[in-house]
């Protein structure tokens, strides 16, 4: 077998044994943001200062609608923690399917010159 070809194998496996260990995945984003009454006469429409939060929403996108929720200050690290998660995720299927190709373009090669050797 190609000497490329197993390197490229033995990362592919490396990465599958890292994705077996990650955690809760959430694709989204938080934010942060301050709020304001209806009321007109309230101050916090007065005055950014007195604006009522923060408040933290989790929002993503599913079927092409957006979610959003609150999400209590004392869960946020525990968010980011997933939110982080699904970014290594994707980034490692991403390096996976770089990997296939590459195994793919090189048996291709290799497949090319047999045919060639064998005419």
């Amino acid at each position: 077998m190609d000497e490329k070809i197993q390197k490229l194998k033995e990362e592919f496996e490396r990465i599958k044994k890292e994705i077996a260990g990650t955690g809760f995945v959430k694709k989204g984003c938080l934010t942060k943001c301050y709020q304001s009454c209806r009321n007109t006469n309230f101050r916090c429409n007065k005055d950014s200062r007195f604006k009522h939060g923060p408040y933290f929403l989790l929002t993503s996108k599913e079927k092409a609608k957006t979610k959003t929720f609150s999400v209590p200050e004392d869960m946020i690290a525990e968010v980011r923690g997933y939110i982080d998660n699904f970014k290594l995720l994707s980034l490692r299927f991403k390096r996976m399917e770089q990997i296939s190709e590459e195994i793919i373009k090189i048996k291709i090669k290799n497949y090319r010159k047999e045919l060639k050797k064998n005419n």
